[in-house]
């Protein structure tokens, strides 16, 4: 893929992985064919802030895990969440923020590779 593409593509999507996958994106986009480039650029992406919203005020409910599509966690949040007096959904502020750019990130390179 050419330099170019590879550019517009980590300038969409920069914000939406982590820092660190930038690179790892970079040498996977690399080695892409340039018709995978419509592809890439139309992949569904789950936005990181969303996700953090929908944690810190509906965290308990498991809406966080619902929208990312953690479907089975959040099922469990909801139904159990409650035991662990708060914990589990404050912990979980932060672990799903993480775990929305790692799900980008694998969407991403299950297109491009």
């Amino acid at each position: 893929m050419t330099n170019e593409k590879i550019a517009a593509i980590i300038s969409q999507v920069g914000s939406q992985i982590g820092e660190t996958d930038k690179l790892t994106l970079r040498s996977v986009l690399a080695s892409a064919d340039d018709s995978k480039y419509p592809l890439i650029m139309s992949v569904p992406l789950k936005s990181p802030t969303t996700t953090l919203l929908l944690s810190i005020f509906l965290g308990g409910l498991g809406a966080d895990r619902f929208y990312i599509g953690d479907t089975g966690v959040g099922v469990c949040k909801l139904l159990f969440g409650w035991l662990t007096l708060g914990i589990w959904p404050f912990v979980d502020i932060f672990v799903s923020y993480k775990k929305a750019r790692q799900i980008n990130m694998r969407n991403i390179t299950a297109v491009a590779a």
